[in-house]
């Protein structure tokens, strides 16, 4: 495994962990916070090398940080935000935000159009991913109750 992949995944797990501790989650969940924010950017990392693109690794990772978020919140009988609000943090497209802005100012337009894509790709990937994973976590709460 590349040096830099392993410094990537210690870098997600702990920001989760710093912004666990940013919207004040409990003590005992940061280790499951870290553990979510690693899952999410090595799923997003094996997507990345399977497809290329970011729209299809940040909706896998979308989905499996939701899945992953929604069983925490079974076990610990905790609301299933916390987790996955902890979890995400290393898929937010940060620095493809910034790159377009900045490219906006220089003037370069076809620049910032790039990095506008990709930007929205990441943030709809996300979405579509957690979207789909709620739907069928609630799909299957409703059938449990009958």
């Amino acid at each position: 495994m590349n040096t830099t992949i392993v410094i990537q995944l210690i870098t997600g797990a702990l920001g989760s962990v710093g912004f666990g501790i940013l919207f004040h989650m409990k003590k005992k969940y940061l280790p499951l916070a870290a553990a979510g924010g690693f899952i999410s950017w090595m799923v997003f990392l094996l997507g990345k090398g399977l497809w290329g693109n970011v729209f299809l690794p940040s909706l896998l990772a979308g989905f499996i940080v939701d899945v992953y978020a929604e069983i925490l919140a079974r076990i610990c009988k905790e609301t299933s935000t916390s987790f996955f609000v902890t979890s995400v943090i290393p898929l937010i497209p940060g620095s493809t935000l910034y790159y377009c802005m900045n490219s906006i100012v220089e003037g370069n337009t076809v620049q910032a159009l790039e990095y506008g894509r990709d930007t929205f790709l990441f943030a709809f990937g996300i979405a579509a991913g957690m979207s789909i994973a709620w739907a069928i976590c609630y799909f299957l709460r409703s059938i449990k109750k009958k």
